[in-house]
């Protein structure tokens, strides 16, 4: 099964990611979670705004490249975690997949004013603590989320523990693979 975890910056898709990947392996499921924004780093300046196009395409396709090596040597489950949130992203990954798998979606959701406190809080994090960035981002997602992700399993996940985000995804998964 392939699952995408989706959402704004800092809805805690890398988190929900992990945290997903040891569910499922408690369930007996061999995993590999491959991060978006990691593969982007390889291929970009670390120290500028994630912010090229191209690069964003180059990483997508590599995610897919991935995935397809992943499950082709016998990993159960691939979860697939970053923006994926327009149809041309969703498209320069799902497209290059070669394997054909079952694909889930999960668009993750929390409050602008969560990711701030989230963001601020990451020593690692760059232009995405900044508010003047970051609002902005906000505003223009949630509008971007409502037109293209409504067969996507949505969850809030302010206020929930990574676990219990996971413990959810993975019955709904479960439910959905019937």
């Amino acid at each position: 099964m392939l699952v995408l975890i989706n959402g704004p910056i800092a809805s805690g898709k890398s988190t929900i990611a992990r945290a997903l990947a040891s569910e499922l392996e408690a369930r007996g499921r061999r995993t590999a979670v491959i991060d978006l924004d990691l593969l982007y780093d390889m291929i970009s300046n670390r120290l500028s705004p994630k912010a090229d196009a191209t690069k964003w395409r180059l990483a997508r396709r590599a995610a897919a490249a991935l995935t397809d090596t992943f499950l082709s040597s016998g990993v159960d489950d691939v979860i697939a975690e970053g923006d994926f949130f327009s149809a041309a992203e969703r498209g320069e990954y799902i497209t290059h997949v070669t394997t054909k798998e079952a694909i889930r979606a999960v668009t993750l959701q929390v409050s602008y004013e969560e990711a701030l406190r989230r963001a601020e809080g990451d020593p690692t994090r760059t232009v995405s603590r900044d508010p003047a960035f970051l609002k902005p981002y906000y505003d223009s997602a949630q509008t971007t989320f409502a037109s293209v992700t409504p067969d996507d399993l949505h969850l809030d996940t302010e206020g929930k523990s990574p676990r219990d985000v996971a413990a959810t995804i993975a019955a709904w998964l479960t439910t959905e693979a019937r």
